[in-house]
Parts: C-alpha cells; structure tokens; sequence
C-alpha cells in the first residue's frame, strides 16, 4: 500500500497510457463499427448547426443588402446630379437656339436695308409703368446719337431720346409721346400713328373721305426723317368716324411685340429698304426678295 501511495503518480499515468493504446488498437481494429457516442453528439449538434448557418445566411444577405443600398444611393446621387446637369445643358442650348433664330431673323433684316446700323440688346425697360421706353447696351462710343431709329425684323420700335457714352433710351412707338408718320398701305392714306396711355397705338389725323379699313397695313411714309419708308408699323384694328370734323381715325396693333423683344438694331445714318417699299414687303411676307446690300453693322 506504501508502493501505491508513493509511486500513485506514475501508476495514474502508466495506466492512462495503456488505456489509451488499448483505445487506439481498438479503434483500428473496428473502424467500421458504429459510434454511438459520436451519433448522439452529431444529433445533438445538427439543430445548433443549421441554426447557425441560417443566422449566417441572413447575416451576410442583411449585409448584402446594406451594401447594395449604400451602393444605389451613391449611384442615385450620381445620377441625379447628372440628370441637372444635362437639363441646365439642355436649357442652355435651348436658349441658344433661340438666340440664333432670333439674330439670323436680325441679320436678314439687316441685308434688307441700305445703310449703317448697330444691332444691340435691351437690358432694361421702365418699371414705373408711366413711360414705354427700352434701355439699349449700345451709347455713344457706338455711333448712337439722340433721335436714330430703333428697328425690329417685325417692323418700327421706337426712336432714340436719351444718349449717354455706354448705353441708350428708345421712346416705343406705344408710348404716348411717341409719334410716327404713316401710311395705309393699300390706299396711301397718310396719317399719324401715336401711342396711348395704355400702351395701344392710334392712327391720328387721316381725312374722313380716306378709304381705311380694319385690316389694313399701316407702314412708314418716311417725312419724319427718323424712320426709313415702307417699314411695317402694325394694321388697323378697329375705326372710329364718331364726330364732327374732317379727320377720323383708328385704333392700330403694332406689329412688334416689345414685351417679347430683346434685340434691336439702331440707325447710324441715313437707311433705306434694298428695294423700292411699294414691291418690298418685310418679315417674309410674299414678295420679300430683296438682292444683297452692303451694310455696315458693329455687334
């Protein structure tokens, strides 16, 4: 009993490796023999098993789809701020086109006319709402003086009352201090066309016995010495013969839009229509076949 107690150590030992080589010799010797130990721990662990895949299947799909979504939200931001910046590129070239319209039109007028002119913008117009006047980016270091004629490819602006060296003040034909000498087209009838102090026009001073009628074109006689004969003012809207005395007269739409209008071109001299104004007709009415002219325009 001393031997065990002293030596209970290595016995432990010795005796735990021969269990352990009797384990291993059978284990080779049946390695075709069921494991039951091994079949309940396997039972045992499946159901831990397949929770744990599930959870790691939801874990990387939830974290899938963080990613796509960080991903698309990136990609919608992107595509957002590409989609302004063709629509401000899309307006852009909107308003070029426009723009360009807008000048080829200028342009043909232009070669419609003998004569040095200036093509300008308007950058102003009058808020006071007292007066119908435009403000041009061209003055007096430009060759504009007080009193030249504002034109439009659609016909008459206005003239010129108010130089300074940069920029310039167009009195419209709608205002009422304004005043233009004008025909009636088809029958000659002379007359005055003035602006209202609501923005319309009137054809002033045409003798009772004259033939106008509503429709009638009204262009310019050109004894005014400010606008060139034969440029369209506007057509008769409506007559008034109410009244005594020897004139009647008409109300009349010009023939520009001035709330529309953005450029114009200013005389710089003397100018006259490429062809005689009775076979001339503007604005690509019929009969406009005007042969090239040589004018001098500054941009």
């Amino acid at each position: 009993m001393s031997f065990l107690r002293r030596n209970r150590v290595l016995l432990t030992s010795a005796l735990c490796l021969v269990l352990a080589a009797g384990l291993a010799l059978q284990t080779s010797r049946a390695q075709t023999r069921a494991d039951w130990l091994g079949r309940v721990f396997l039972e045992i662990m499946a159901p831990l098993q397949r929770s744990a895949a599930a959870v790691g299947r939801i874990v990387a799909g939830g974290w899938r789809s963080v990613t796509e979504l960080v991903g698309a939200r990136a990609e919608n931001v992107a595509l957002r701020e590409r989609t302004r910046r063709l629509e401000q590129e899309l307006d852009r070239l909107s308003e070029l086109d426009l723009e360009n319209t807008r000048l080829r039109k200028l342009l043909d007028f232009r070669d419609a006319l003998h004569g040095e002119l200036l093509t300008a913008r308007i950058i102003g117009r009058d808020a006071t709402g007292l007066a119908r006047t435009i403000t041009i980016d061209g003055g007096e270091a430009d060759g504009i003086v007080r009193g030249a004629a504002a034109l439009a490819p659609e016909g008459v602006v206005g003239q010129v009352f108010l130089v300074s060296r940069n920029v310039a003040r167009i009195l419209l034909i709608s205002d009422h201090n304004s005043g233009v000498d004008a025909l009636v087209q088809r029958t000659r009838a002379r007359g005055i066309v003035q602006g209202t102090v609501d923005a319309g026009c009137v054809l002033k001073y045409v003798k009772r016995t004259e033939d106008v009628q509503v429709g009638d074109a009204l262009v310019t006689s050109g004894l005014d010495g400010i606008f060139p004969k034969g440029l369209p003012v506007g057509h008769v809207a409506a007559i008034d013969k109410r009244g005594p005395g020897l004139f009647q007269s008409a109300e009349v739409a010009p023939r520009v839009d001035f709330d529309r209008l953005e450029e114009v071109l200013v005389t710089r001299g003397p100018v006259v229509p490429a062809e005689p104004p009775e076979r001339y007709h503007f604005c690509g009415n019929p009969g406009m076949a005007a042969p090239p002219a040589v004018v001098s325009v500054t941009l």
